[in-house]
Formats: structure tokens, C-alpha cells, sequence
């Protein structure tokens, strides 16, 4: 199943976004960097939670990484690989998609995505 997404995103931002998978709410991460795309599942690797769960953004303080606002781990914007802190060398989940010819982005594939990389409670 594929979903178009419209959205306006600066270079250098990331913006949270929930995409109907049929009865259930997919969250995303869209990241945006140098006119590329990435888009991930918002579920910490480690944690289960949200990135942005405690607010302040996906961002750390340099802008350089996506952060997990519940235990700092820090994961490239581009690749998703998680590069510092409990969860270092696992990955966010990527989720497919394509810009159209109109600029906006379709998420593919969605139904895809594995239940337990859902956001919820991990044990660590």
C-alpha cells in the first residue's frame, strides 16, 4: 500500500508525522538534508519510545544527529544507524518511499513494517 505524503521541510529539519496503516497510526520521522529525503519508524531501537517523546525535537544540540529525548542515543539522519549511546550500532526502521513528480513524497510499502518494530515497551 502505498500514501502520499505533502509536507514543507526546510533543509536540515525533521518533522513527526503519523500515516494511517489501517487501523493503526504509523509514526514517522521525515528527515530532509541536502534536498534528500530519509524517513524512518519514530521508535527508538532501544527504548520502544517516540524520539521526540519529552519534545524538544529530533535534533541534538550540535544538529548534526536525530536524538532520542528519553536516553540520548544519537542516530545518523541519513542512514539511521544509531552511533552513540545503549542502543549503538542498531538502526531505526526505514520506510520506503519515493518523491513524485510533484514533490511529494509516497510511502511505500507500508504494511510491511514488522509489529515488533512499532513503537511500544522494550526490555533492556
Amino acid at each position: 500500500m502505498d500514501i502520499q505524503l505533502t509536507i514543507s521541510l526546510a533543509d536540515g529539519t525533521a518533522q513527526a508525522h503519523s500515516v494511517p496503516v489501517g487501523v493503526r497510526a504509523l509514526p514517522i520521522i521525515v528527515v530532509q538534508r541536502a534536498e534528500k529525503f530519509a524517513i524512518f519508524l519514530n521508535s527508538c531501537p532501544h527504548a520502544g519510545v517516540q524520539l521526540d517523546s519529552r519534545g524538544g525535537g529530533f535534533f541534538d544540540h550540535s544538529g548534526s544527529y536525530l536524538q532520542c529525548s528519553l536516553h540520548g542515543a544519537l542516530f545518523d539522519p541519513q542512514s539511521g544507524r544509531c552511533v552513540s549511546g545503549p542502543c549503538q550500532g542498531a538502526r531505526l526502521v526505514p520506510i520506503a518511499h519515493r518523491v513524485a513528480a510533484d514533490g511529494s513524497l509516497i510511502i511505500r510499502d507500508v504494511e510491511h513494517i514488522p509489529a515488533r518494530a512499532m513503537p511500544g515497551p522494550r526490555r533492556y
